[in-house]
């Protein structure tokens, strides 16, 4: 079997392609630890700097302790590389940002402490329309795609995260919210070739970064400003919407977008 199939063997329930796995998590002979029987790939662990990329084993030897000793080696492999913890996923990885829900046992068992949890969400686009959401807004909000002065932009941004503004430049698609004269509402758009949607049929789109600034928020500007990026995003030909690593699943389900993986942060000392 080859890696990709084993990661579908773990994750059925993820229909990624195999192209886009190979792009998001290059593997090769130094970055990857393997259990092997009679020649047969059963499961794998793949590391980059101090972070576990992924580790995979496939359903039926599961808990025969062939992930355990996977594990065990990824930590070896990086204390001895100097390494002072290691780190599940991380924030940098175009696959998993953490554990997945279904493998968080797993590590919380072998001494890795779970601390924050987001969820990645998706939506049809082909279907989706915003006039088919209430979505109040004071009046004289206006909505677009921006174009002034992205100093400006971001100091809007650093208002409501201060290691966002890094993101925001000149040829990053910014679509917004404008309230009497002031940046209300913003958010990045992106077309995703690779990422945990695409499956090889599909083009995929992403409002990320998505914020108010705090004097305008509680009045539906944001939720109506992302509704409209959605529609923006279709106009592109994208027909799946991807909310990446978000804490705020509630709010982005007032659209009609689901949950189809929740992750957990976790690290441990080594």
């Amino acid at each position: 079997m080859t890696h990709y199939e084993v990661f579908a063997a773990c994750f059925p329930e993820l229909d990624l392609c195999e192209e886009a796995f190979e792009n998001m998590l290059p593997i090769s002979a130094e970055n990857v630890i393997e259990r092997r029987e009679k020649d047969e790939l059963i499961g794998y662990a793949v590391t980059e700097k101090n972070a576990l990329r992924l580790l995979c084993v496939l359903p039926e030897y599961q808990g025969k302790g062939v992930g355990s000793a996977l594990l065990n080696e990824a930590e070896s492999r990086l204390r001895q590389a100097g390494a002072k913890e290691l780190i599940v996923g991380g924030t940098d990885s175009r696959l998993f940002i953490g554990a997945p829900e279904k493998v968080k046992g797993f590590f919380e068992k072998r001494g890795y402490p779970m601390t924050d949890h987001y969820d990645e969400m998706t939506g049809n686009l082909a279907s989706f329309r915003a006039a088919d959401f209430s979505l109040p807004v004071p009046e004289g909000v206006a909505f677009g795609w921006y174009h002034g002065d992205f100093e400006k932009m971001r100091q809007a941004v650093a208002q409501v995260d201060d290691s966002w503004p890094q993101y925001f430049h000149e040829d990053q698609p910014v679509f917004c919210a404008i309230l009497n004269g002031e940046i209300a509402s913003f958010c990045a758009v992106d077309e995703w070739e690779n990422c945990l949607l695409s499956n090889g049929r599909n083009r995929v789109g992403a409002p990320g970064c998505v914020g108010t600034v705090p004097a305008f928020r509680r009045q539906g500007i944001g939720l109506k400003m992302v509704a409209l990026a959605c529609e923006e995003l279709k106009k592109r030909g994208c027909d799946t919407v991807f909310i990446h690593y978000t804490g705020v699943a509630h709010w982005y389900a007032k659209l009609g977008f689901r949950v189809f993986l929740t992750q957990y942060f976790c690290r441990k000392r080594l």
